[in-house]
């Protein structure tokens, strides 16, 4: 059995928005307008992800975005090569085969925001809608990390998607 190997870059769309809420420097309360600037800080074993924002005197306020686990152990970095992966562009589907006995691997190189393995998926491939991934990953047909896993799970940076197509 040939397996296919496919790697996607999953980026968040920053917009500028804006928040009324008290300066402390300032002293009074004052709008915030988001600089779409990104800040992450570990501790321990959690990342922090914070959007910087700023109020018209210049004064920055951290509001916190997300927080994500560290790095794991699933992942030899040995085994990364992007260049080995057909890159899927954002906004570009694939075919999957559906006849005979077919896998796929695809492979996360970067991931800024929450995306979830079921929509990710039901974005990425031609044909395919949540539900019908959702029961392909209960079935185990989709295994990240080579682990079950729920519809639900956020992927993170160098998680692997497998994906086995049996007739």
């Amino acid at each position: 059995m040939q397996t296919k190997q496919y790697s996607i870059k999953l980026n968040k769309k920053h917009e500028a928005d804006t928040v009324k809420k008290q300066c402390k420097m300032c002293g009074k309360v004052t709008v915030f307008t988001d600089t779409t600037i990104r800040r992450h800080n570990a501790n321990g074993k959690n990342i922090y992800q914070f959007a910087i924002y700023k109020c018209p005197k210049n004064h920055s306020w951290n509001k916190k975005l997300d927080i994500y686990k560290s790095f794991t152990n699933h992942v030899d970095p040995a085994t990364l090569v992007p260049s080995e992966f057909e890159l899927i562009e954002e906004g570009e589907k694939i075919s999957l085969s559906v006849s005979g006995s077919e896998s796929y691997e695809i492979n996360i190189t970067g991931a800024e925001g929450n995306f979830r393995i079921d929509r990710t998926l039901a974005d990425h491939i031609e044909g395919w809608g949540r539900t019908e991934i959702a029961q392909k990953i209960k079935n185990g047909h989709i295994l990240l990390n080579n682990c079950l896993t729920k519809p639900s799970h956020k992927l993170a940076l160098h998680d692997r998607i497998s994906i086995t197509i049996n007739e």
